[in-house]
């Protein structure tokens, strides 16, 4: 559900088309009936030291994927510590008690596995990928990073300023700030979704590699674990992998975190950010607010008006802003609902010269779709998008575990898919109408720009859409 719609391979694909394939062509034919699809069931046991597995069968090839899952994301660090969980998880791969990085990595290659460790918000994973006759092995091998690392001192340092170099070179593009300033203006700064997961080049120094320990023994425990399995395993074999992998780990704590909730920022009225990149040729744009969490009964019909607004190639902002008018690559929107929150969000990067035009356009076409009903058809087409790509995206063992594991991150129910066609295809006009009716906010947006004040900010003050606020890279008032 989640998609990410600003795409720079685009800028490659804009080649000189001749004059007749430019002529517009004949409407696609209606969707037909759904076609039956049988989604593997997902079934799930305990460990008897508190470990949760869930297990999905799908035994088209001999691969087996698997995700171990513990609840020591983002959200859980101290602010001032932003990039501990991420660093934390980042390092597990770089040595155990008994093992160096490079050995670790070896012995994967050897196994024919791919393996990766990292966190999000909720969240720290690592994930490994192997043929059915070496995963086992893998799998052990990739839990003993999670149960016994090493947390080497040059290790952490190194991947430390990796994430620095990383965190510069994101506050660098127009996208990187104006979505950082967004996440700031819509959450409150003692929440975790109010920073950058990766953390920021100002707070990733003052972490030490006994914040690493310490966060690791407070985090990291077999009742805050879940092992997602999906591939070609059945559930005798999965419990006899995961029991050797994760059967004799004991450590002290009894129970799973609880998620912090979030704190969001009351918005009464429209807010315009914008954050000075001096020179650049294009700016970022993010206009968007507070939404749904995952468990909202208005999830499907409040997807199905981010689909019409902003979910694909024939969305209307990329209709508008691209193929109309021409001031960017691609535009979209896009619903990022949570377990305990949700924004929504439309973004887009456009030539400096048309940011206050591409700015203006966006929230018309918001206000647009909050007020005008949506015509059958073009639902209907934006439904069939979703529904017509979903058996694709879970066709490898790899799509499958992704989705499975939004739905573990979510607290949603494990069979949420098994009707999810159906119940997207059911969505009408009037439940859209409903959502952007009760939903939406035409006269509360948090609009942020990043680019160019120079260039971009008298025309932006113009448009007299909202108060208007000039904010540094890491949030300070400047005017």
């Amino acid at each position: 559900m989640n998609r990410r719609f600003l795409l720079p391979a685009l800028a490659g694909a804009l080649i000189a088309l001749p004059a007749a394939a430019q002529q517009p062509t004949e409407q696609p034919p209606a969707p037909g009936q759904l076609r039956p699809f049988t989604i593997p069931p997902a079934r799930e046991f305990r460990l008897p030291n508190g470990v949760r597995v869930v297990v999905v069968e799908k035994h088209t090839l001999p691969i087996v994927t698997g995700r171990v899952l513990v609840g020591a994301g983002s959200m859980y660090e101290p602010a001032e510590k932003n990039g501990l969980a991420s660093l934390t998880a980042q390092v597990l791969r770089e040595g155990t008690r008994t093992l160096t990085g490079p050995q670790i990595a070896e012995r994967m290659e050897a196994l024919g596995a791919s393996f990766g460790t990292g966190a999000g918000f909720e969240f720290a994973t690592a994930n490994v990928t192997a043929p059915k006759s070496t995963f086992g092995d893998a799998l052990e091998l990739a839990a003993t990073t999670v149960t016994s690392p090493a947390f080497t001192e040059s290790e952490l340092l190194r991947v430390r300023g990796q994430m620095v170099a990383g965190a510069v070179r994101l506050n660098s593009t127009v996208e990187g700030l104006a979505g950082l300033a967004h996440n700031r203006a819509l959450f409150d700064s003692a929440t975790g979704y109010s920073r950058p997961v990766a953390g920021t080049a100002a707070s990733l120094p003052r972490i030490t590699r006994g914040d690493a320990v310490a966060y690791h023994q407070r985090m990291y425990s077999p009742a805050n674990t879940t092992l997602l399995l999906v591939g070609d395993v059945t559930q005798d074999e999965a419990r006899r992998m995961a029991e050797r992998a994760f059967g004799s780990w004991n450590v002290a704590g009894g129970t799973a975190a609880s998620l912090p909730r979030p704190a969001l920022r009351p918005v009464n009225a429209t807010r315009i950010i914008l954050v000075d990149r001096p020179g650049s040729v294009q700016s970022g744009i993010r206009v968007g607010h507070a939404a749904v969490t995952a468990s909202d009964p208005d999830l499907i019909p409040y997807t199905a008006l981010s689909q019409v607004l902003g979910g694909g190639f024939r969305s209307r902002l990329m209709m508008s802003l691209r193929e109309r008018h021409g001031w960017t690559y691609g535009a979209g929107s896009d619903l990022i609902a949570r377990p305990l929150s949700g924004t929504f969000m439309m973004a887009t990067s456009a030539r400096t010269n048309a940011t206050d035009s591409a700015v203006a356009e966006i929230v018309s076409q918001y206000r647009r779709i909050a007020t005008e009903p949506v015509p059958a058809d073009e639902l209907r087409a934006a439904a069939a998008n979703v529904v017509g790509s979903f058996p694709s995206s879970i066709q490898t063992v790899q799509g499958l575990a992704d989705r499975i594991q939004q739905l573990l991150q979510n607290g949603q129910p494990l069979d949420y898919y098994n009707t999810y066609r159906e119940r997207f295809s059911a969505v009408t006009p009037a439940d859209v109408a409903r959502i952007a009716r009760t939903r939406l906010t035409p006269d509360a947006l948090t609009i942020v720009v990043a680019g160019d004040l120079s260039k971009i900010e008298a025309p932006i003050r113009a448009l007299n859409l909202g108060t208007v606020e000039v904010l540094d890279p890491n949030g300070v008032k400047v005017r």
